[in-house]
């Protein structure tokens, strides 16, 4: 990916969007951690649907590959404080739940800027129009992706967009679904849920529109939850570039996530 993208480029904004629980905040941590850990980048997150002390211990995962949230796994503490003293410093959060406006918003993502963060990760964007109507959600979104934009560039940041994807309204029969399946394919299966291989567009992206016009990069996170199929095959996902906007590049990516570590590596 990176090789496909010239890398992670301050002065951009990155849109990604995948179906529901399909390993979005897996990938925003996940990323968040690379950048910490291995470039020392500090980070700042706004995920209104998640409790700030929740991204911690998740964050914690990703520094040292353990797990710390589920407590069914016994609690490394000595490893739980080698984390912490890596993230000490870095990683900035919004004190929320729940609700979050963008103008609020605004003022932390310059704020943290100023403090020193490089990356700004929100997720998700569609939390700042909750309880407008399809149409005002509309108009405000590309208001908030013109005004992202131009943030990026001004404050010479990476800004992290996490989307909820519009579900297809389609399905594909069970003898179509296992025939792709003996073939090794297990994406980009056709009009049918994103959880159970669905193709990803653009103009599935809440404020879709907006974003194309605005984004310099739109990705989407497959992957095949159906039952039927082996627990390795259930934790691939495939990153997908669907706009690139500066060197137009089409390509997917495969993903292998370690439940043991949460860790991804490419495939």
């Amino acid at each position: 990916m990176n090789k496909f993208l010239r890398n992670i480029r301050l002065g951009t904004t990155i849109y990604i969007g995948a179906g529901v629980k399909m390993g979005k905040s897996e990938l925003l941590n996940d990323i968040a951690g690379h950048l910490i850990k291995e470039h020392g980048i500090s980070v700042f997150m706004a995920k209104p649907e998640e409790e700030n002390k929740k991204t911690y211990k998740l964050m914690c995962n990703k520094m040292v590959g353990k797990v710390f949230h589920d407590p069914d796994v016994e609690f490394d503490y000595e490893a739980y404080d080698k984390a912490g003293e890596m993230l000490k410093g870095k990683l900035m959060m919004v004190d929320l739940y729940q609700h979050m406006g963008w103008e609020s918003l605004k003022k932390d993502i310059i704020m943290a800027a100023a403090l020193g963060a490089k990356a700004i990760f929100i997720d998700p964007i569609t939390n700042l129009t909750n309880g407008m109507n399809a149409a005002d959600a509309n108009t405000k979104l590309q208001d908030i992706a013109q005004d992202l934009a131009a943030m990026a560039l001004d404050l010479n940041i990476v800004i992290f967009i996490f989307v909820h994807l519009k579900a297809p309204e389609g399905n594909i029969s069970k003898e179509q679904r296992m025939k792709k399946y003996e073939r090794g394919e297990y994406v980009n299966l056709g009009n049918c849920p994103h959880e159970m291989g669905g193709d990803i567009h653009s103009s599935q992206f809440a404020g879709s529109r907006a974003m194309m016009r605005s984004c310099h990069l739109m990705l989407g996170l497959a992957g095949n939850k159906d039952p039927e199929l082996d627990e390795d095959i259930r934790h691939m996902r495939w990153l997908q570039i669907l706009e690139d906007r500066d060197f137009g590049n089409s390509a997917s990516i495969p993903l292998f996530w370690n439940k043991n570590t949460t860790l991804f590596k490419e495939a």
